[in-house]
């Protein structure tokens, strides 16, 4: 089996549980390919229709280990077309109710398991998250979140 980890908006202005950049910067060397996206607001959607200028400082919250796929995004997904190798991908990142969340879609719908990693996700606060994760278990599946 064929599988990857995706790290997803572990930047600076994205953090509110610093406890967890620790073990995501930990876990990336569990895994021969690691993605990370960076939520970019330049040219977003989410500044056109919400107005939402995205994270003030769009650096890395941690050092991806060398040889990590590193890209900006500027949606909530971050599936790539070229992650349609894997036949897992497993996530972790931030926000669990709005990229985390998205990007499992995409991959289940690209016939890719996506792989919840929960101790590795959050949101901007515990309702957001919670509620993220109560969607991943109705529309992923709960064996797809560990």
């Amino acid at each position: 089996m064929k599988k990857a980890l995706l790290i997803i908006d572990v930047q600076k202005s994205a953090i509110s549980k610093p406890e967890l950049v620790k073990k995501v910067e930990r876990l990336q060397y569990e895994y021969d390919t690691v993605y990370v996206a960076k939520f970019n607001n330049t040219n977003s959607p989410l500044l056109k229709f919400l107005d939402w200028n995205g994270f003030e400082n769009p650096e890395l919250a941690f050092t991806p280990k060398d040889g990590a796929i590193i890209y900006d995004k500027i949606i909530f997904s971050a599936f790539l077309p070229e992650m349609k190798k894997f036949d897992e991908i497993h996530i972790c990142g931030f926000d669990t109710d709005a990229g985390v969340y998205k990007t499992a879609m995409d991959l289940i719908e690209n016939g890719i398991r996506p792989i919840i990693l929960k101790d590795c996700c959050f949101s901007e606060n515990q309702e957001f998250h919670d509620t993220g994760m109560c969607l991943l278990k109705r529309n992923i599946g709960e064996k797809n979140i560990r």
